[in-house]
């Protein structure tokens, strides 16, 4: 009797064709993994960025003053903008500020003082820097007088500057609605402590 071993060409095709799908799926589920690795890394970035500029912020907006023309405090209040007058530098002189969100872009412009009497905040000389990127759209400042915001509503928009002593500011970073991870969202409110009771 003669034998013969081996695969028979049908035998090798169907191997390969089962080798070449499991590859295809690992390929797949390795690339599914990585992008999520990369989605989380981003998603973590942007909820340092959050917070980083969230605590900047509670100092900036706690020392806020007159600016070094003498204009109120507060310059401009808005669900998106926020302009106030600060020293954040503490060179003894106070700082135009200005917080806008531009798209899905949290922008931080910085404007010092120039000339003497009276002192000047030009537009042009405005530096701008971006502090938090991937935020969703929508209200980010929220301004209330006197009280606790649980207790009392905020301020009708157009805002009243005048009346601003707290501001809660909240933000949401999400770089892709349709793809996990899900949003974060982080929020503080922050007493101005320079027009506390003063109304």
């Amino acid at each position: 009797m003669n034998r013969t071993s081996g695969f028979t060409l049908i035998e090798l095709l169907i191997g390969i064709a089962l080798t070449t799908l499991a590859l295809g799926f690992v390929t797949l589920f390795t690339l599914d993994i990585s992008g999520f690795g990369t989605d989380l890394n981003t998603r973590l970035e942007t909820e340092r960025e959050l917070d980083m500029t969230l605590r900047a912020m509670i100092s900036e907006i706690r020392s806020m003053g007159p600016g070094e023309n003498g204009a109120y405090p507060v310059a401009t209040a808005t669900g998106t903008t926020l302009t106030f007058f600060s020293d954040i530098d503490n060179d003894g002189s106070f700082e135009q500020v200005r917080y806008f969100l531009d798209g899905t872009t949290l922008k931080k412009g910085i404007t010092e003082a120039t000339g003497t009497e009276p002192a000047q905040y030009p537009p042009a000389n405005e530096v701008t820097s971006e502090v938090v990127h991937w935020l969703v759209p929508g209200t980010i400042f929220t301004y209330y007088a006197a009280g606790l915001p649980s207790e009392i509503g905020p301020l009708p928009s157009p805002t009243d500057v005048a009346k601003i002593r707290l501001i809660t500011i909240t933000g949401t970073t999400d770089q892709d609605p349709t793809k996990p991870p899900l949003p974060s969202t982080l929020s503080i409110t922050v007493t101005i402590r320079n027009l506390r009771g003063d109304i």
